[in-house]
């Protein structure tokens, strides 16, 4: 039950197009009650700008942590016995809900290093799963580095459509690492939110206080929850067709 989790909250994907520049969020109620000030904001310069179209694109880029804990499993999880493989399972079942007109990328970090597997654009969802099939748990987990990285593909497209359109961080991670804060930090600070997939992560991991939604895959109750949030926001999201 705890990967049907992480493949609704992927579906968030669906959600209408936001207005330009990318709006910013408030600070959540952890962040007001620990008193943590919300990063100043970044503006994108598009001076210079050559080949720009005006597009109300939604893009959505993932970062999918393929570091050696991935190898291990989530407790209680009775369909996967890695965790790796139910997110391997739960983005190919995202993908089957992500409307046509929606860009993709994927930056994972893995065995075989960290780096972008698929660029941000249109019609590559063949490649996108490919690449997602072929990650390889293991090494370390370079989140920040990879988030920094992210922000910076967003960059680049939010000035190809001319500041319009809509622009997210999708996260899928089971660790931790340093600078997190000071990445996510970077993401808020251009308006880009961060949409976090958690398994069986520490109740004090920073992501969940520094993401606009976090949906953490360790309990049933968790799960109700997230399936009942993605739909609210997915008018045609349909929860029974997660169903494994």
């Amino acid at each position: 039950m705890k990967i049907q989790l992480l493949a609704a909250a992927l579906a968030l994907g669906a959600c209408d197009e936001a207005p330009s520049p990318p709006a910013r969020r408030g600070p959540s109620d952890s962040e007001q009650a620990s008193g943590r000030a919300e990063p100043a904001r970044r503006e994108i310069s598009l001076d210079g700008v050559e080949n720009g179209v005006a597009a109300v694109t939604r893009n959505f880029y993932f970062i999918i942590d393929g570091s050696g804990s991935m190898k291990d499993p989530c407790a209680g999880d009775k369909e996967f016995t890695r965790k790796v493989d139910g997110a391997k399972w739960a983005v190919g079942e995202f993908l089957r809900q992500v409307p046509a007109d929606v860009n993709l990328g994927l930056w994972v970090f893995d065995q075989r290093g960290m780096g972008e597997r698929v660029a941000l654009g249109p019609e590559n969802r063949a490649a996108f799963s490919q690449a997602v099939e072929a990650i390889e748990a293991g090494g370390a987990t370079p989140l920040a580095d990879a988030i920094r990285a992210g922000v910076e593909r967003l960059i680049a497209q939010y000035q190809r459509q001319l500041g319009y359109g809509e622009f997210r961080l999708v996260i899928v991670t089971d660790g931790i690492a340093e600078g997190i804060e000071e990445a996510a930090d970077l993401a808020s600070s251009y308006g880009f939110p961060i949409y976090t997939i958690g398994f069986c992560i520490d109740v004090y991991h920073p992501l969940r206080h520094l993401s606009v939604s976090y949906r953490a895959a360790d309990s049933a109750a968790d799960l109700q929850a997230g399936l009942e949030a993605a739909v609210a926001e997915i008018e045609t999201f349909d929860a029974t067709s997660f169903q494994k």
